[in-house]
């Protein structure tokens, strides 16, 4: 059965890469510039059987976008890079903060990884945050920082940004079991649990 991008926003697009137990995402943004992914999965598998084929059923190939984003280098995000490079040798990767679109830029999220970056799209105050709001973790994999002080400052600089409105996360972490929240209220309620989650691992 052929996985498929799933239409999150007007302009956003995800795609669920099975992933052990769970799935971890890959998103499409699209303007009339073209298009950029985010995220590759795990595999070269996942490229092959699963990321290629749903571009193609939206009319889109690798070697057509313009960019991929990584928003941190664990396996599950940027496993499929190897494979990427070799369908699209010219693809640039991104990694660091800049203007993507008109209104869609990377976003700092340190504290998963000291790296780890967003994208937030103004157009429908969406920001995609990878595995950079982690809830209580997901599966076996439970709340994880890097850097937990960096971590804290991230909730703060999403808390007092009021141009998010909705988050789209990779996986659908605990306590929610849900890999999105839309609205203000639903955003501020997530900052609160991810600050005390890492709280409570902090105190361990």
């Amino acid at each position: 059965m052929l996985n498929l991008f799933c239409k999150e926003t007007e302009n956003i697009y995800r795609l669920r890469v099975p992933f052990e137990n769970i799935y971890t995402s890959v998103f499409l943004i699209i303007s009339g510039k073209g298009a950029i992914l985010v995220d590759c999965a795990t595999t070269p598998k996942d490229v092959d059987e699963v990321i290629s084929p749903a571009l193609k059923a939206l009319g889109f190939s690798l070697k057509g976008l313009r960019g991929l984003v990584l928003t941190h280098r664990h396996g599950d995000h940027a496993g499929g890079l190897s494979r990427i490079l070799e369908l699209a040798p010219d693809i640039e990767i991104i990694t660091d903060i800049r203007t993507l679109f008109d209104g869609v830029c990377t976003y700092p999220l340190a504290g998963h990884t000291e790296d780890s970056i967003g994208i937030l799209d103004e157009r429908t105050n969406t920001l995609i945050s990878g595995d950079g709001l982690q809830g209580a973790g997901v599966d076996k994999y439970r709340c994880y920082t890097k850097t937990p002080e960096r971590y804290l400052e991230t909730l703060k600089r999403i808390k007092n940004d009021e141009r998010i409105e909705n988050i789209l996360f990779s996986h659908a972490y605990e306590p929610w079991n849900r890999d999105s929240v839309h609205g203000r209220k639903s955003v501020l309620d997530c900052l609160e649990d991810c600050k005390k989650y890492v709280t409570e691992r902090k105190k361990q």
